[in-house]
């Protein structure tokens, strides 16, 4: 074997080795990213008990909920650019016959959207919000009006909407720019 091909093989391999690391790194922190719905269960049955005062005890669950959907919004975005990087990697490094013998010929351009293990994620974290203002409204301050105790929930939960909807528009945006500039046209599987 040459020079080159030596290289050009421990550099794959070494490629797939950084590669999965990131992949195993991004999916072991919206593993982590799971501890806050044990947060807002035990705040909501802190609520419930009366050991927390209903107004605080929800404002709180909200912020920890959209921090633990910013946080999914993020991981989805690292682990879609370290997708990018990976196929024009593949694609400066592998040949055109490696592809549909070695990978899927469809693999050559990488999924422009999000990843579905954080689709998942993201759909969990909004029921859990819909379900606390569910339990908010039902169980916790329920018929106290608009000043009675819901003022705080609602201003952490507008800021909350505002600045998660930011993060992901900006987000987006960023990963469209990026897939325009390595991949030009070409349609995402």
């Amino acid at each position: 074997m040459s020079d080159d091909n030596r290289d050009r093989t421990e550099f794959i391999r070494e490629m797939y080795r950084v590669y999965w690391a990131n992949m195993a790194r991004s999916m072991e922190g919206t593993w982590k990213v799971i501890a806050p719905l044990t947060i807002v269960g035990t705040i909501i049955g802190a609520i419930h008990k009366e050991y927390l005062p209903a107004s605080l005890g929800l404002s709180f669950a909200f912020a920890i909920v959209f921090w633990a959907l910013n946080v999914t919004i993020d991981l989805n975005a690292w682990h879609r650019r370290n997708l990018f990087f990976l196929a024009k990697a593949e694609e400066e490094f592998l040949l055109p016959e490696d592809y549909g013998r070695l990978l899927p010929a469809c693999y050559k351009t990488p999924p422009k959207g999000w990843i579905a293990f954080y689709i998942i994620h993201a759909i969990a974290f909004v029921a859990v919000i819909m379900l606390t203002i569910l339990y908010g409204v039902t169980c916790a301050l329920p018929g106290t009006g608009f000043l009675g105790g819901w003022l705080l929930p609602l201003v952490v939960l507008s800021a909350g909407l505002i600045l998660t909807t930011i993060n992901f528009v900006s987000q987006e945006a960023s990963a469209r720019r990026r897939f325009r500039e390595l991949f030009g046209d070409k349609k995402a599987r």
